[in-house]
């Protein structure tokens, strides 16, 4: 028997004492309880409506919780990986590129560099002094060495962003792919170096510098004007 019971049968007792003639008003009891019974139950549910929009005003509508994960710690930035195909070097760094060839930057002007077979201390050192190549931004040069048994292509490049790849092609069509050399750091300049056949050493050549999307950074023209 609950609470809501024993005031019903209260009710109806107090009824009985208060009509001592004729049957006690048991309908009319039951009604009244019946209301006050209703009147609890929305009241109670009406709460129930209350909270629930409570707790939904508290949920974004995107499904997130209200109180997300905090965000991870922070960390350095990545570093950017130099382009493909380039091989940084230290300053004054004979590198040996090839047939008894070595190839060195120098730090010293504008795109120095020495290149030549042997031991290049000396030159290197003779080369502290000299302003190197100025190029022009967006710029290159290039210049061949030839032999009996090879013809080496070589100059440096000075562009805003590094070659992702540098091609020597020489006027009859046949093509290279360059090696690139640069110092550490954003120097803003580099070396390049292509071996071809001294059979074709007396053609024009053009050197192109490719972005990493494909696109041409630079591109020129050396030696003998293009066949027609």
């Amino acid at each position: 028997m609950n609470e809501d019971d024993l005031r019903l049968g209260d009710a109806l007792r107090r009824e009985a004492d208060a009509v001592p003639v004729g049957p006690a008003p048991v309908d009319e009891v039951l009604r009244r309880g019946r209301a006050t019974r209703r009147r609890r139950t929305t009241a109670c549910a009406g709460g129930a409506v209350t909270m629930l929009a409570v707790v939904l005003a508290l949920v974004p509508l995107s499904g997130r919780s209200p109180h997300p994960a905090p965000p991870p710690p922070a960390t350095a930035p990545p570093v950017t990986a130099a382009p493909s195909g380039v091989r940084t070097v230290r300053p004054y760094e004979p590198v040996a590129i090839g047939h008894g060839i070595g190839m060195a930057l120098l730090p010293d002007g504008r795109q120095n560099y020495v290149v030549g077979p042997g031991d290049l201390t000396a030159t290197i050192d003779a080369a502290r002094s000299y302003t190197g190549d100025n190029i022009r931004d967006d710029g290159l040069s290039s210049g061949k060495d030839i032999d009996a048994e090879h013809v080496l292509y070589r100059g440096a490049f000075h562009t805003g962003a590094v070659p992702s790849r540098i091609e020597v092609r020489l006027d009859s069509g046949e093509r290279f792919a360059a090696s690139m050399l640069r110092l550490q750091g954003d120097p803003g300049w580099g070396t390049y170096y292509a071996f071809g056949d001294p059979a074709r050493g007396t053609e024009g050549w053009t050197v192109t510098a490719y972005a990493a999307d494909g696109g041409v950074l630079v591109e020129q023209h050396f030696g003998n004007p293009a066949a027609p």
